[in-house]
Formats: structure tokens, C-alpha cells, sequence
């Protein structure tokens, strides 16, 4: 059969515009190509030549870009991450010689924002949260082929903040279930049809959910995770509880109602709004500031503005994580 059409039959994984598909969830070896791409990059440096800062400004402009466009479509698995961020350690502490070198702080250290007293190297981990969550966004706010595939595969007639991952789905829906609670945090619903936004659990009424403004009514719910179209295409609200409303619960719920019925909803589609950015627009820089904002840290790293080397700079981040630096 294959003669016919002059070709002969392929297998998977194959390779399309760089990307490997499969049917399956890749596995760690068909990321072997971004750590070749590692490895010979490394191969055709001169580590040793270089200075510490030399070396930190190859990292961030020349290695940190190698995974990002298959990062940008899958989740990497841990051990590939863990094994990225090895070579990058290797060669900015040990830079190309074989003898091992004492590395004098850790690694999730050293990839922290420069504010927050590390060396600016970019997280991977945290990076590829960022560049899935781009996906959502557009999946949520955008129409096309691909969204019209993935909402008829996987949404169907829910909305997608109510969809979880599941056993069987592909590799790059499961990044994206994955990294879908993160990126709502950020962001509010614009309710219009209330097809796709969660009445209890996103953002549309306020700065909170209703399920953090209104615990005591959420947790005696019969039924969580409802869209606003279904309860306020209804007269009274469509929502019950497996509880008698009295006392204080019944001031919320007064105050539940005086908040959502002045809403009005008509055809058009919901809208995500993010924000980080004042034109509502998702960015993964923006996401990535404001999650690496989350690690814990003491003080700030005020050397970063002295006009020291950068060599200098790097031991004083040492000397600030091990606590010598803030002690004197």
C-alpha cells in the first residue's frame, strides 16, 4: 500500500517543525536532543578563559534559550530539568576542566531575581510554568483551529477551569491542566454569556472568589464548580445547600444576593483578564516576576548596585545565603 503513494511507513515519535510527536507521553530519552544541543554547545567553549561574569552571561543568553522551544509546548520531566541545570552548574563553577569544584552556594540560589540576592539565572522549572500558562490564556480569550480541537476533544460543554487532568490525555494537555490553577490566580473573568466562568471558585465578582469571600456557604454546597450561566439564568439563584441558612449564614447569604443579581449576561463570550499587565494582555515574564516574588528571602541584595566586579558580587550572594553577610 505504502508503494503506491511513494513513501515509505514512518514510526513514532517523529519529528515535526522540531517538535517530537507521539501518541504517548514522551518520555526523558526524546528530550536527549536538547541536552546534545547542551553538550555541544559546552564543547566549543572555553570555559577556563572566561571570567565568572563571561560565563553567567553565556548561561543567560546562550543556554537558556536552547530548551525553550520544547518547553514551550511540553512539561519537561523532572530529570531532564535536573539534568539542564547540572551542566549549567558544571559550567559556571567548574567551567571546563575535569577536577570537580567545591560549588559555594546552591543552585535554586543562584537562579533567583538579582533583587532578591541571587545571580539572575533563569529557573526552568518556573519558566516552563510561564510558557505553558500562554497557552491557557489563549485557549481561554482566542478562537482558532487549534482551540476549536482542543475545546471539542477535552471541554466540550463545560468550561475549562472545570476541567482536570486526566488519565489518557495527551502530553501537552496534561502540561497545560498542569499549570492552569497557577495562571488563574493572576487573573479575573469579565463575565458576559457566564458559559465559562465558575461561579464559586473564579474571579469575576470582586478581588476574590466567592468561595473565599463566602466560606461558610461554599462548604455546605450541594453542588461545587457550576458556571455563572447556570445560576443566574434562574429565578430564585439556582444554588442549595444540604443546610438550613440561618443566623450569620443567612446575612451572607443576603449579601451574596445583592452582589451577583445586579449582573447582567448577554451572547457574547467571557473574557480573562490578566493582572500583571495594565492592558490585561498574559506575558510569561510578568508571571515568572511574580512567582519567583514568592521565594522566601531576607532582606534585599543591595551590593547589585555597587560598582564592584561581578566576582566579587558572587561571593557576597554566598556570604548572604550562608548569613555572614547580614551579620555584619
Amino acid at each position: 500500500m505504502w508503494n503506491l503513494f511513494g513513501c515509505v511507513e514512518g514510526t513514532f515519535p517523529f519529528r515535526y517543525l522540531g517538535i517530537p510527536m507521539h501518541f504517548r507521553r514522551l518520555s526523558n530519552k526524546h528530550w536527549s536532543s536538547v541536552e546534545e544541543r547542551f553538550q555541544k554547545k559546552l564543547s566549543s567553549w572555553k570555559g577556563k578563559l572566561l571570567s565568572s561574569g563571561g560565563r553567567l552571561d553565556l548561561i543567560n543568553s546562550v543556554l537558556s534559550s536552547l530548551p525553550m522551544f520544547m518547553m514551550s509546548f511540553f512539561a519537561a520531566p523532572k530529570r531532564v530539568l535536573k539534568r539542564l541545570d547540572y551542566y549549567w552548574s558544571r559550567f559556571f563553577w567548574q567551567c571546563d576542566e575535569h577536577k570537580k569544584k567545591y560549588r559555594l552556594a546552591k543552585w535554586s540560589i543562584l537562579c533567583k531575581p538579582r533583587c532578591m540576592g541571587g545571580l539572575g539565572i533563569l529557573n526552568l522549572e518556573v519558566q516552563n510554568t510561564c510558557l505553558l500558562s500562554k497557552w491557557v490564556f489563549k485557549l481561554l480569550n482566542e478562537e482558532g483551529l487549534w482551540q476549536e480541537v482542543l475545546r471539542r476533544k477535552y471541554v466540550k460543554d463545560k468550561c475549562l477551569t472545570q476541567i482536570e487532568k486526566r488519565p489518557g490525555d495527551s502530553h501537552f494537555w496534561s502540561g497545560l491542566m498542569d499549570v492552569k490553577d497557577i495562571m488563574l490566580q493572576y487573573g479575573r473573568f469579565k463575565v458576559s454569556s457566564g458559559d465559562q466562568t465558575r461561579f464559586w471558585e473564579d474571579m469575576w465578582a470582586g478581588q476574590q472568589p466567592l468561595m473565599r469571600r463566602f466560606m461558610d456557604l461554599y462548604r455546605i454546597l450541594r453542588k461545587k464548580g457550576v458556571s455563572v450561566a447556570s445560576v443566574l439564568n434562574s429565578t430564585p439563584l439556582n444554588i442549595s445547600f444540604r443546610r438550613a441558612i440561618v443566623g450569620e449564614r443567612l446575612k451572607e447569604w443576603l449579601r451574596l444576593v445583592s452582589i451577583v443579581l445586579p449582573v447582567s449576561l448577554n451572547s457574547d463570550k467571557d473574557r480573562f483578564i490578566w493582572l500583571l499587565k495594565k492592558n490585561g494582555v498574559f506575558s510569561t515574564h510578568s508571571l515568572y516576576r511574580e512567582i519567583m516574588k514568592k521565594e522566601k528571602t531576607e532582606g534585599k541584595a543591595v551590593f547589585w548596585k555597587a560598582k564592584i566586579p561581578l566576582k566579587i558580587k558572587k561571593f557576597l550572594v554566598v556570604l548572604k545565603e550562608r548569613g555572614s553577610f547580614n551579620k555584619r
